[in-house]
């Protein structure tokens, strides 16, 4: 009796660990492709990212692969073209991506802080040293926004520039640069390649706490009102019953195994779920941004 019980336990057991292997639908995809948003560097970024989709590969039994797209639209074309099936989007990217069905996706889930934040800042910053001590005191100063598509980098200062401060850029400063990225952004600063420029906070303060700058290196003279974190997004022509195999691993995943998380900074925590309204908020400022330039 007991010999048979073991036997059932062990043969238990043994499901247990195959599962996910064996719940895999045969009518997926053998392999996804999921396309990292260039903040950093690609060796950053697939550091933080890969425990979590080794976790997701692991879930739905299909194989995951990574693409590290240059800049932030390229995130988007490699969706549209189906070169990537999963991805992040930056809330703006995201918005870019949805108008008019331009790269078939939707949102699934969106990022959660290690601090179990929803949303972010985005902010102008100097160096610590600087005598600029206010948006009204960078006119004539060198300026890097990090990516057109970026919606901490580009869109949320852009359009306070043309509503509040009623400036356009490109004659307010002696020179307008993109760095690539929140991170090319901050160090440009740090270093002292350009006066000023635009990132988001949890980039400061996970470089800082990173070592990639020394504390107090940069210091913040402006900040924005609360953004929406950015949403993992799927093609919307995947089977139904694999994308809630998805949303559901993301979901759970803090739950189930934490250490995922570790390599992840202070932006990526957790996923909680997400539609398309929590960025009608940025839809709306991506069309003003637009309006405006266009009567300049």
């Amino acid at each position: 009796m007991w010999g048979m019980r073991l036997l059932i336990c062990a043969f238990g057991a043994i499901l247990m660990l195959v599962g996910p292997i064996l719940a895999a639908d045969p009518s997926w995809p053998k392999e996804l492709t999921f396309a990292l948003l260039s903040t950093e560097s690609a060796p950053e970024v697939g550091r933080r990212w890969t425990p979590i989709l080794d976790q997701l590969a692991k879930d739905l039994g299909v194989a995951i692969k990574q693409v590290a797209a240059t800049d932030y639209r390229g995130s988007i074309e490699a969706l549209k073209f189906n070169k990537a099936q999963i991805g992040q989007l930056g809330p703006k990217g995201y918005v870019e991506a949805s108008n008019n069905n331009y790269a078939n996706v939707e949102p699934i889930v969106q990022l959660q802080h290690t601090n179990g934040s929803l949303g972010y800042r985005s902010c102008l910053i100097v160096h610590a040293d600087s005598d600029l001590f206010s948006p009204e005191d960078i006119g004539g100063k060198t300026f890097a926004f990090n990516d057109p598509n970026s919606t901490s980098g580009y869109l949320v200062p852009m359009t306070f520039f043309l509503t509040e401060m009623g400036i356009e850029p490109n004659e307010y400063f002696s020179k307008l640069t993109f760095s690539g990225s929140h991170e090319a952004s901050i160090l440009a600063v740090a270093n002292k390649k350009v006066d000023v420029a635009s990132t988001n906070l949890p980039d400061i303060q996970q470089m800082t706490r990173e070592g990639k700058i020394p504390r107090g290196a940069v210091r913040v003279i402006w900040v924005s009102k609360l953004i929406p974190n950015d949403p993992i997004v799927i093609g919307k022509d995947l089977p139904d019953g694999l994308k809630q195999a998805i949303q559901q691993s993301l979901i759970t995943m803090k739950t189930k195994n934490p250490e995922a998380f570790v390599a992840g900074g202070a932006w990526i925590g957790g996923f909680v779920k997400v539609d398309d309204a929590a960025y009608q908020i940025i839809r709306d400022l991506n069309e003003t941004a637009k309006r405006l330039a266009a009567l300049k």
